[in-house]
C-alpha cells in the first residue's frame, strides 16, 4: 500500500446516526468535508478514469472537487475549475447543492464524482448541470438491496439503484452514452456515467 494512500472511513453507527439526522433536517455535513482527512486518495484512479472520458481544450467543471485529483489527469489545453462544499484553494467556488446553490458560468463538461450520494434531491443538481455544460461525467454508489444502514455509516442520505439512478438522468435531459463499472463491493455498485444533452432545458 503506497504511504499516502488515504482511505474512505469505514461505516460506523455513529456516521450512521449523524447522517438520518441530515437526512431529516436536508443538511450537508461541511464540518466533515473541511477535514482534509475525510478526502480519501483512493479515488485518484476514478480521477483518471474520467479525465480520459474528457476531450482536449475542454472547460471543465469538477462540482464536489474534495482533493481535485481530477485536475491532474486532464488532457492538454483543458481548464480546470473547483467547486466544493468548503473552499479547496483560491478560485474555487463554494457551493451546497444541498441549499440548491450551483456554480455560475458554462463549461464544455461537468463532473460530479463521488458527489450525488450526499445530495438529498439528486434531481436538482443534474438538471443544473444541463444548463452549465452539454455534456457530463458522474460517479454514484448503486443500491444493490443491502441493509441502508451501511449506506449510512458512510453518511450517504440516499439509496438508489442503478435503474432509479437512470431515470433521474433520462427526466434530468441527460442522455447516458457510456457506463463502466468502477468498483463492486459487498453492499453497492459504483458506476461512472458519461452523459450528453442535446440542448438546454
Amino acid at each position: 500500500m503506497a504511504k499516502n494512500l488515504r482511505l474512505p472511513p469505514l461505516p460506523t453507527q455513529e456516521r450512521a446516526r449523524l447522517t438520518e439526522e441530515l437526512i431529516l433536517s436536508r443538511g450537508t455535513d461541511t464540518s466533515r468535508w473541511s477535514r482534509p482527512e475525510s478526502l480519501a486518495t483512493q479515488w485518484d484512479a476514478r480521477a483518471a478514469m474520467a479525465a480520459s472520458w474528457i476531450p482536449a481544450q475542454s472547460r471543465v467543471l469538477d462540482v464536489g472537487a474534495g482533493a481535485m485529483a481530477l485536475e491532474a489527469f486532464l488532457q492538454a489545453g483543458c481548464t480546470y475549475q473547483p467547486a466544493d462544499v468548503v473552499a479547496r484553494r483560491a478560485g474555487c467556488f463554494v457551493v451546497d447543492l444541498n441549499r440548491r446553490q450551483f456554480p455560475p458560468g458554462s463549461y464544455d463538461c461537468v463532473t460530479f464524482l463521488g458527489v450525488l450520494e450526499y445530495v438529498h434531491d439528486v434531481d436538482w443538481p443534474l438538471a443544473r448541470a444541463r444548463e452549465a455544460a452539454p455534456q457530463m461525467i458522474l460517479t454514484y454508489c448503486t443500491h444493490v438491496g443491502a441493509e441502508v444502514l451501511t449506506r449510512r455509516g458512510m453518511g450517504w442520505v440516499n439509496d438508489l439503484t442503478a435503474a432509479e439512478l437512470e431515470a433521474v438522468l433520462a427526466r434530468s435531459g441527460w442522455t447516458v452514452d457510456r457506463r463502466h463499472e468502477v468498483k463492486r463491493g459487498p453492499t453497492n455498485i459504483q458506476l461512472m456515467y458519461g452523459c450528453s444533452s442535446a440542448g438546454k432545458p
